[in-house]
């Protein structure tokens, strides 16, 4: 399901990646920063977060991004999806306190693995869609159907992103920040997955 590795990252080596990530990012709103940029704030921590939680893994062709998200970022860190890779690497950089302070939801295994591209796309569309985001945003539901997993700043998380249906909860005040180290491509060279890659950064830098 998942393994956490609480207080994995020491506080001075957070705050100087934090310091970094500051001087290029606007701090508002939802933002991610991907691939080439993240690799390069990244790329002298890599090996320090490694040796301070050996879990850690920058594997040869992973997914690294960046997110920074604030109160006027929640519509699109309400966004429940699958990610299109096995293995999901969460370094939380930074976090707030109180009831909705962003933590991360899931529900796992709510999809099997599969061998069958057919099933891959079905399952996405059906559960990654804005019925299915503004279903789970009333929080009745997303109670009742998520689990809450709470991190705080230094804490590690390791999941299978592609079976396990995820987001997280709003944020009432303050940041949160995380590194995501994505690995073990799906259906890498189809051309489903290429637009499923392409629609999220659409999305994602228009919320």
């Amino acid at each position: 399901m998942h393994t956490i590795f609480k207080k994995a990252v020491r506080g001075e080596t957070l705050r100087v990646i934090n310091q970094k990530i500051d001087s290029v990012s606007d701090g508002k709103g939802f933002e991610i920063i991907p691939p080439p940029k993240s690799e390069e704030i990244l790329k002298d921590f890599k090996k320090t977060l490694t040796s301070e939680c050996g879990d850690i893994t920058f594997e040869d062709g992973a997914y690294v991004v960046i997110r920074s998200v604030t109160d006027k970022g929640n519509r699109a860190s309400q966004a429940w999806h699958f990610d299109n890779q096995k293995k999901t690497i969460l370094v939380v950089l930074r976090s707030t306190s109180g009831e909705e302070n962003g933590d991360i939801l899931v529900r796992p295994n709510l999809r099997r693995d599969t061998n069958s591209l057919f099933m891959y796309t079905l399952t996405k569309l059906f559960w990654t869609n804005p019925i299915s985001w503004f279903i789970f945003r009333r929080k009745l539901i997303r109670d009742k159907f998520f689990t809450r997993i709470p991190l705080e700043a230094g804490d590690v998380m390791i999941f299978d992103g592609s079976t396990t249906y995820h987001g997280n909860l709003p944020i009432a005040a303050g940041m949160r920040r995380s590194i995501l180290i994505h690995s073990d491509n799906l259906f890498e060279d189809s051309f489903i997955t290429k637009l499923f890659h392409a629609l999220n950064k659409i999305y994602l830098h228009k919320n």
